[in-house]
């Protein structure tokens, strides 16, 4: 393909340049020619057809011919296009014209040189009518040939054309030349990016392409290496999640599996008891494919709200009551505070409320003993419109640097050795942040540098409703 593209692109430079030459010869063989229609009256160099105007123009203005024969000479010189010697003139094959003005009644009225005569000139004659509104005023009369009769102006015309063929001949071709070059310098990079471009669809997501410029083929590779960049990692993360998928399902299905086969031998009692901890590893496993799957459809932007105005103050003031006894059995102090009149937002109230109880949860099981964990709404702003903002603050261990950047990612736990039991299933925040992105959100974490408080902080804003300020 970049091979026909430098073909066709050649073709297409060949083509202007052919057509330049073309128009340059014959643009330059008629105006040498043209230079040669003149006739020379008194060492003047005249055109007829501006002359004929020249002196249709003076009918016009002064109604007639009145004093034509003193002013001729005038006429002449102020219309040449300047003057040449008998002898330069008859080397281009030009000797000293006459000039008559002939009136309807063919009758001389002016002459050049010469005063006014009463007889026609001797032939070769050549006759221009002088017309005026449509009407003939007169005839121009000029004895002897123009200066493109002879044929020392044919060739002169011809030699200056010859010339003018090879030069535009040999500038073509060094053009062509420059062109074939510069099209080879637009195609290699293209060239390049459909090679990347096959082994990528092959499978091969390392292949990148050579940035040599920074010009719009230059900004076209970037863009194709940052595609590429997305792919890789893209694939890296579909890796990554199905073997964290098959490790979260494989562990509770061998806690299920272990318990049914010491039943079954006779190991374990088939008792409430024992029945109670398969009952739990189920529930277990359960929530874990109901967030896999909430997950997966929010990321894939068809999960379905139905959103409707609501106090947002509100909605805090209640999960907060939820998870109440919980802080209380950990021996955490949870608070909610709320800024006067917080406007509402319009977005769905159940996947808000699953926000807020991810992050509450979050908080309580990463916060010690005797902490306290604070939820606060007040107004803000989301990329210049109003926004209501929840933060929800704890006194915990904190997250460090390296881990604040992951806190979101699927499955990611900041302490590996935490137990799903006291670290859940490492979904929670992922699911909170595609449920935030859904309905136009944004959220974010903070977390003290070490040496400082410790805590983390999670905020996330969400539009104000319609009519709100």
């Amino acid at each position: 393909m970049p091979n026909h593209l430098w073909f066709r692109l050649t073709a297409a430079f060949a083509l202007v340049i052919f057509v330049g030459v073309l128009v340059t010869v014959l643009l330059t063989r008629s105006g040498t020619a043209t230079q040669f229609e003149h006739f020379m009256l008194d060492g003047h160099m005249v055109r007829p057809a501006i002359m004929q105007q020249t002196l249709a123009d003076y009918y016009y203005h002064h109604q007639g011919w009145s004093q034509i024969q003193e002013v001729l000479p005038a006429l002449v010189a102020a219309t040449a296009d300047g003057m040449m010697s008998g002898v330069a003139g008859a080397m281009m094959g030009m000797r000293d014209n006459h000039l008559v003005v002939i009136d309807t009644e063919e009758r001389v009225i002016a002459k050049l040189p010469g005063a006014a005569a009463s007889a026609l000139l001797e032939p070769p004659l050549q006759r221009w009518p002088l017309v005026v509104n449509d009407q003939v005023v007169g005839t121009m009369v000029v004895q002897g040939a123009l200066m493109g009769a002879g044929d020392i102006p044919n060739l002169l015309i011809g030699s200056v054309t010859r010339t003018v063929l090879l030069a535009a001949l040999v500038a073509g071709l060094v053009a062509l030349a420059l062109a074939g070059l510069i099209v080879r310098q637009i195609t290699l990079p293209l060239d390049d990016l459909s090679k990347a471009a096959r082994l990528i669809s092959a499978g091969d997501l390392t292949a990148r392409v050579r940035m040599e410029s920074e010009d719009e083929i230059g900004a076209l590779a970037q863009s194709f290496n940052q595609m590429a960049d997305g792919l890789q990692r893209q694939e890296v993360l579909r890796r990554n999640l199905m073997a964290d998928v098959a490790h979260e399902l494989r562990t509770p299905l061998t806690g299920i599996q272990g318990a049914v086969e010491a039943m079954q031998d006779g190991v374990f009692p088939t008792d409430a008891e024992n029945l109670a901890a398969l009952h739990e590893e189920i529930m277990l496993l359960n929530r874990l494919v109901d967030d896999l799957r909430i997950l997966a459809t929010a990321e894939a932007g068809q999960l379905a709200l139905q959103c409707r105005r609501f106090d947002m103050a509100d909605l805090c003031c209640r999960q907060v009551n939820l998870f109440q006894y919980t802080a209380q059995t950990r021996n955490v102090m949870l608070t909610a505070v709320a800024e006067p009149s917080v406007p509402a937002v319009y977005a769905d109230e159940q996947r808000i409320g699953q926000v807020l109880h991810n992050l509450l949860d979050n908080a309580l099981r990463h916060c010690h003993a005797g902490g306290s964990v604070t939820v606060s709404v007040d107004t803000g702003s989301l990329v210049g419109k109003p926004s209501v903002t929840v933060t929800v603050v704890d006194d915990g261990e904190g997250i460090s640097a390296d881990d604040l950047a992951h806190v979101f990612d699927r499955f990611y736990r900041a302490d590996r050795s935490r137990s799903r039991a006291g670290g859940g299933t490492g979904l929670g925040l992922a699911i909170a942040r595609q449920l935030v992105l859904a309905h136009g959100g944004d959220v974010w974490v903070q977390s003290p540098p070490p040496g400082e408080l410790r805590g983390a902080t999670f905020r996330f804003s969400l539009p104000v409703a319609a009519g709100q300020t």
